[in-house]
């Protein structure tokens, strides 16, 4: 019997100094790896799932909506706090490229707030619509970094939480990540008994080191969820909704509108084109 590799990469770009490749995981829960390195800086865009991510001695749990920003040779160690894998685009650049879109800004080995879900996806998909033209991938990729750089530089996750805060919120995001669909009443309260703490600690210390509210971490993974069924042609508005843990259609559609500023008819209609107006 045959078994699928758990990390499939595909690659898109490799032009010019900027390589773009999209990655899918699907490596079931597992702790931090080995210590590795790449040979150029890069830019990792989540697209779906959650994994953890070591870096300069600091753990941090990346879902989608953040960005990643890894220098050259700088070792880190990827896990999967819960099950399900991972998707993401990959965007690497040469050292004179990389210091011309991040310059003075964000420096490496942070996890980035981009707040842009739809985007990415977005993004992603003009991206594989564009395959067979490595330069219109190239050019993509190099605005998608400059916008997100910008947009990311003022959000940057706090890195003095301490090793016992961050043990809380990644244990916190994990058990968020494994029941998101599930209609969970009391969430932060049935967080912090899974957790092991009270739920005002809890509400603090993932605050503090996710940098949104435990409640703002379950609408993003249930969002990334709904655009990805989106993505894949899901018609039956009311049954997705109600897969996500959402109360009713109606719900589900003001969630995603706050979220992404666009209503599941709208999501499908920007796919299809496989850009967002005016890119």
């Amino acid at each position: 019997m045959s078994h699928s590799p758990p990390l499939r990469s595909a690659s898109l770009a490799d032009l010019g100094g900027v390589r773009v490749t999209d990655v899918l995981c699907s490596a079931p829960r597992a702790p931090l790896g080995a210590e590795e390195a790449a040979e150029l800086p890069r830019l990792v865009l989540p697209v779906d799932g959650v994994f953890s991510c070591e870096v300069r001695g600091t753990p941090h749990v990346v879902e989608p909506g953040s960005a990643l920003l890894l220098e050259a040779e700088e070792p880190y160690r990827f896990g999967h706090p819960a099950g399900g894998g991972d998707a993401c685009v990959v965007i690497a650049l040469s050292h004179r490229l990389w210091g011309e879109a991040v310059g003075e800004g964000p420096s490496g080995g942070l996890v980035l707030d981009a707040r842009e879900q739809l985007g990415t996806l977005v993004f992603r998909r003009a991206l594989r619509e564009r395959v067979r033209d490595p330069d219109a991938v190239r050019e993509l990729a190099l605005v998608r970094v400059g916008e997100v750089v910008t947009a990311a530089g003022a959000r940057r996750r706090d890195t003095r939480a301490s090793p016992s805060h961050r043990r809380v919120a990644r244990s916190a995001a994990a058990f968020v990540a494994e029941h998101h669909a599930e209609p969970i009443p009391r969430l932060l309260d049935t967080a912090a008994a899974a957790t092991g703490c009270s739920p005002y600690h809890l509400a603090r210390v993932f605050r503090a080191v996710q940098g949104v509210t435990l409640h703002g971490f379950r609408e993003r993974l249930r969002v990334a969820s709904a655009l990805r069924a989106l993505a894949e042609g899901a018609d039956d508005l009311a049954a997705l909704a109600a897969s996500l843990g959402y109360s009713s259609h109606s719900h589900f559609t003001e969630r995603l509108r706050r979220a992404v500023g666009a209503t599941p008819s709208r999501v499908r209609s920007l796919l299809d084109h496989g850009r967002t107006t005016g890119r």
